[in-house]
């Protein structure tokens, strides 16, 4: 957001006047109480503190991580540390809650962000590639589609991200694309559908796409908002729905043939929201590995300093209440790449595509 500023010329007793009026005192901005309003913050605002904290092997609870008398972070910093080295420690004690959502940016000097728990990624493109006939198509941005050529009765389609560029359109431009990759497969028996690696993005297009999977209009997630800084101080929760295409003239557009959903742990955020969306499906069956496990919005905010962390203030359950944040969204069948010449996740997924399809 740029700012216009408009420059006043008034004598010194007054500005220092209106100062002390409008904006009050100064904040404290040594180490001790930047690091401080960080930890409030966070306390706060993010809504799964105690979900991400379970999982710590050092911590009891974020109280414990700022107060703890022996490793707590308010031991480690002091009066006259470097910038550098302030926001380092300020970074490590976010990274305690091994969220990827959770990010500190210094403007102009530095920025450190977290993948915690991210660790399958790897070439996926290339190795899927060697199993579609001709080396599939790649020309819909995004998307990666075909057959296989062992069986092109299999059909495959390959999603690496939900984020939407033009943000000030609103428009799902690149993820209309679907419709067209649909159509080519629509003589396929049945799908891998692949999210594996899928680093997420913007909610309208993720659920632009899962639209064309969904043979009946499901509620699949509940998300409420942080508050207040009790734990449980939550908005009502909103209530979100995957749509079937109704219109006669879009039903082309659908395929609800059996479909198989491919997931792992680098299947994160939006692409999560989407495995939950097809997991509502009948003809869908879900496979691989666990999801990321990092469900909520993503929101920036200043710090006093003028530094900027990004920080997770929604709580998403599915229907029944059932939090995954820190965990994932565990398949049906887990099956886990333990090679690096063959893809056994997808070779599992289309022999199980075959199945469905009653191929023998």
């Amino acid at each position: 957001m740029k700012r216009k500023i408009k420059w006043l010329i008034l004598p010194l007793v007054v500005l220092f006047s209106a100062c002390q009026l409008f904006l009050g005192q100064e904040p404290d901005t040594s180490p001790s109480e930047i690091l401080k309003s960080l930890w409030t913050d966070f306390n706060n605002i993010h809504a799964n503190l105690d979900f991400r904290m379970s999982n710590s092997l050092k911590f009891e609870s974020w109280y414990d991580v700022y107060n703890n008398k022996s490793i707590g972070y308010a031991l480690k910093v002091y009066s006259g540390m470097s910038e550098g080295e302030l926001f380092e420690k300020c970074a490590d004690m976010l990274e305690e809650l091994k969220d990827p959502h959770v990010g500190l940016y210094a403007p102009g000097q530095s920025s450190r962000s977290y993948n915690a728990g991210i660790s399958e990624f790897f070439d996926l493109d290339k190795k899927v590639k060697s199993y579609l006939k001709e080396n599939g198509n790649s020309e819909y941005k995004n998307f990666t589609f075909g057959v296989f050529s062992l069986d092109s009765n299999i059909g495959y389609i390959y999603i690496s991200e939900f984020i939407n560029e033009a943000p000030e359109t609103k428009g799902q431009e690149w993820g209309k694309a679907i419709d067209n990759i649909i159509n080519d497969l629509a003589n396929t028996k049945a799908l891998v559908l692949d999210v594996r690696n899928n680093r997420g993005g913007e909610l309208f297009v993720m659920e632009y796409i899962a639209a064309r999977f969904t043979s009946e209009s499901k509620d699949y997630i509940k998300a409420r908002t942080k508050t207040g800084p009790g734990p449980n101080d939550l908005s009502s929760p909103l209530v979100y729905t995957v749509k079937s295409i109704k219109k006669a003239s879009d039903n082309k557009y659908g395929y609800t043939k059996p479909i198989v959903l491919l997931t792992n742990r680098s299947t994160v955020s939006a692409a999560e929201w989407f495995t939950m969306a097809l997991r509502t499906q009948s003809h869908v069956t879900h496979i691989g590995t666990p999801t990321c496990g990092a469900f909520s919005a993503r929101n920036d905010r200043f710090m006093i300093n003028g530094w900027v962390y990004s920080i997770s203030p929604e709580r998403v359950t599915d229907m029944n209440g059932k939090i995954y944040e820190g965990i994932g969204i565990s398949p049906y069948e887990e099956i886990k790449n333990t090679t690096s010449q063959a893809d056994e996740q997808l070779e599992y997924a289309f022999e199980y595509a075959r199945k469905s399809a009653g191929i023998k």
